[in-house]
């Protein structure tokens, strides 16, 4: 029984840990840069999280970063063009990228493989020569959507600067880190988990897969242009190239490094390399070299990903205790 109970204490001490290093920061420093890079963590974190929630189910969507992109240009265009205000937007751009990604992945999910990667990147691409070429006026073409203002005030509290922008982020990713925790850690991930590894034995015992994977991928696209729509304010300019081939290899190998076989190795990944990423900074143009370098001695060393590191230590020194605790005399001849 003990395993059951460790088990079932983990997604609350985890997501303490998360609460509790988001509050504490604060409280050791509040240099702007590294509530700058504060800030950047928690927000990939929310988009890898959301990533690995659709990566559950067996599929690699090669367009969740084009969902933060529509997020972050409907936001934006809202407020800039409408006048709208921030806080409604925030909801209204999720869910704008969310409402896009039905139609995408009624498409998308009816085939796999090959073919799945295909039709995502191939719309992943689409989006950001729309957003690069077509209606300059409106999406700034390749200069740029400026001008993007930052959060209004909210319950009279002003959200123009870093510190404030942090607690923003924090209370956001900590909303969605507890969503997709409980999630995972309910029937709903026990059936994500199931079709991954075998989809139609679980269709067979009545779930409707591909409505299952559907609602994976539309959930995981709202979360996606929640992320997006923080990441307008903050940056307060958008380019086509912020949602393009670069970041999104950048967000697969944040969460393959973590590990897709658990909910926390998507937080293990991107805490790590988003700080070797900011370490890598003079060395910019070799960082996606860097990183591929790393996904392939990981995928060879470790295939779980990091975050089964520590079982996996635990496993081979149970195997050489064992070892050692044998008979001297076992195996000889009397």
């Amino acid at each position: 029984m003990e395993p059951s109970k460790a088990e079932a204490l983990s997604p609350t001490v985890g997501i303490a840990v998360i609460a509790l290093a988001a509050g504490a920061l604060p409280l050791v420093t509040r240099d702007s840069y590294y509530l700058d890079v504060a800030t950047t963590i928690l927000m990939n974190l929310t988009l890898t999280m959301s990533f690995r929630l659709q990566v559950s189910t067996g599929q690699i969507n090669m367009a969740h970063i084009s969902f933060m992109g529509i997020g972050a240009y409907a936001s934006a265009l809202l407020v800039t063009r409408l006048g709208w205000s921030f806080w409604a937007t925030l909801w209204i751009g999720a869910l704008v990228a969310a409402l896009l990604a039905v139609p995408i992945g009624s498409v998308a999910l009816r085939v796999s493989g090959p073919y799945y990667f295909l039709i995502t990147f191939a719309f992943s691409e689409v989006v950001r020569l729309f957003f690069n070429n077509f209606f300059e006026g409106l999406f700034g073409g390749p200069s740029g959507l400026v001008g993007i203002p930052k959060p209004g005030r909210l319950l009279g509290l002003t959200f123009d600067g870093k510190l404030a922008l942090y607690w923003l982020m924090a209370v956001l990713c900590v909303i969605v880190v507890v969503t997709l925790v409980r999630l995972d850690y309910s029937r709903f991930g026990l059936t994500a988990g199931a079709i991954r590894q075998a989809d139609l034995v679980v269709e067979t015992l009545g779930v409707n897969v591909f409505r299952f994977k559907l609602t994976t991928f539309v959930l995981g696209s709202f979360v996606a242009g929640l992320a997006g729509v923080f990441f307008a304010h903050y940056r307060q300019v958008l380019h086509s190239s912020d949602f393009g081939l670069e970041p999104m290899v950048l967000l697969v190998v944040f969460t393959v490094i973590g590990g897709t076989g658990s909910v926390w190795g998507p937080v293990v990944g991107t805490i790590l390399m988003t700080i070797a990423s900011e370490l890598l900074r003079e060395l910019h143009h070799y960082e996606i070299l860097v990183f591929g370098a790393v996904l392939i001695l990981t995928m060879l060393f470790a295939p779980e990903g990091l975050v089964a590191l520590p079982g996996a230590a635990r496993r081979l020194l149970r195997r050489l205790r064992g070892r050692a605790a044998e008979p001297a005399g076992v195996g000889l001849a009397p």
